[in-house]
Parts: C-alpha cells; structure tokens; sequence
C-alpha cells in the first residue's frame, strides 16, 4: 500500500488527517524529534506538538524527556489494536441506546412517514439492501420480494432467518432462470425453506411488500460497465392507496410465476460465492 492509503486507513480508526499523517511518518521515521517530524509529515511546525499530544493521549505515541524531546511511534499491532477495542467499546454502548433513541422519536416519525411517497438517488446499493434488511424486521405475516437474481448481504440474510424464525410467510421471486451465476444464491433462501419462483422478464423494478403496509421499489436507471454499478432511484411508502396496488400485483405475480425445482436443477461445478 502507498503512503496516501495508509493515511486514510488510519482515518478510519479515529484519527484526524493530521494524526494520520504524523503517525504514519514517525513509524517510517523511528524516534524523531518534533522538527523532523513536521518536515516529513507536511504537518505544520504550529500544529505538530498539539498532534502529537493528541497521539500520545490516544497510546499511538510515547515521548523521551529529553531535551530536546524525542517521540516514538507505538507498533500499530499493539497500538490500532487498543484503537479498535475502544471504538467496539463504544459501538456496543450505543447499540444498548437505539432503543431509547427509538421509543422517543418513533411516535413523531411515524407520523410523518406514513404521508406521501419517499425517493431516494443512489449509486451505493447497500443501503437500498439496509432498507429492505429493516423492513424484513418490521414484517410480522408476509412478505412479497422480486429480485434479479437472488442477491443478499449478510445483513439481508441474517433478517430473513429472524422472519422464518418468527413464522412470517416469505415469497420470493427471480426475473430469470436459475444458472451458473445465481444457482447457490437462489440455492440458499431454498435450503432455508423458502419458496422460490421465476418470473421470466429482461426489466422489472426491483419490489418488496411486506404486510401489505409498506412497499420499496428500486428502479435502475443505467448501467456503467467499467465501475460495475448501477445508478438507481429507490421509492419506499406506507401510503395505503399505493401499498394496496403494489400488493395485489405481486400476489398476482405470484400466482403466475413459475416454480423453482431444485431436483430438476443441476448444481454448478462451482465454489459457492459468500454473503457480501
């Protein structure tokens, strides 16, 4: 990896741009003093004992009493590693918390969200995948879902066992055959007692109901082949009016959809791909 990249990997534990670069440069360095320090890191000589008081208070950096000072990196292995302890301390304080958050602000946004249709542009398709992960929560009898090919991520996954587990009725539909490419995808909501069924078509949004109170559609625009992505719009609503007709159509989707048989279906020679 390049120096640039390192920096902005350590960002991602908590450290500033200044932080990272002082940290990244006093580990290539070995003790130095403040000086040399700034010199190789760009960070300026007015910032760099703030910084470095700031490494230090975060067990990144120790420091000779000398005079002049000397400082010395700690081993990321050792240093990252209390970095990364924190923050999980942390994540697991603020998980306790959602509910408060939760049973404080719900009532309001309720409220609010049940008028109107909400959109969303997007080219990052894990949060259309996060959205469809809380509404699979949410559900409590069935779910209705059409999909391209079976896709899920491990969030999505593990809310479709929650629902299974909780005796919600799942139905899920593909737009085309099973193959090569989606066989183990389409092969894993089957081995979980899931029933599959193919709704053969080249376009269709991407559509789930759960409920027959809330409805999400994901409709691609275009398709970019050298950032292998799609930018899409994503329309989410519980209007009663709009859920009725997206409910119906899928049920009578459903009914005209064929059924995926795994017996008549031979498995690839293939490793199975993971959840993402």
């Amino acid at each position: 990896m390049k120096i640039g990249e390192i920096q902005q990997l350590l960002k991602k534990f908590g450290l500033t741009e200044y932080e990272s670069k002082a940290y990244a440069s006093l580990l290539l360095l070995g003790p130095s003093r403040a000086g040399a320090l700034s010199s190789e890191s760009k960070v300026p000589q007015s910032k760099i004992y703030n910084v470095l008081e700031d490494l230090m208070a975060k067990q990144l950096v120790e420091v000779f009493e000398g005079r002049p000072k000397e400082y010395r990196a700690v081993e990321p292995k050792s240093g990252l590693k209390n970095l990364a302890d924190d923050m999980d301390q942390r994540v697991k304080f603020l998980r306790t918390k959602i509910n408060d958050v939760n049973s404080f602000l719900k009532p309001q946004q309720e409220k609010e969200i049940l008028e109107g249709v909400w959109t969303q542009k997007g080219e990052r398709w894990i949060e259309f995948f996060n959205r469809l992960a809380d509404m699979f929560d949410k559900s409590q009898r069935y779910v209705f879902a059409i999909t391209r090919d079976f896709t899920y991520t491990s969030r999505l996954r593990e809310a479709v066992k929650r629902c299974k587990h909780r005796g919600v009725k799942l139905y899920i539909m593909g737009m085309g055959s099973i193959n090569d490419a989606n066989y183990y995808k389409a092969k894993w909501y089957n081995a979980h007692g899931i029933p599959l069924k193919i709704f053969e078509t080249k376009i269709h949004p991407r559509i789930l109901v759960i409920d027959g109170k809330e409805v999400s559609i994901r409709l691609d625009n275009s398709y970019e082949p050298s950032k292998k992505r799609f930018h899409f719009h994503s329309i989410w609503s519980a209007d009663p009016s709009l859920v009725q007709v997206i409910d119906s159509y899928m049920k009578n989707l459903w009914s005209i959809a064929q059924p995926v048989d795994f017996k008549k279906i031979p498995a690839p020679v293939a490793v199975p791909p993971q959840s993402i």
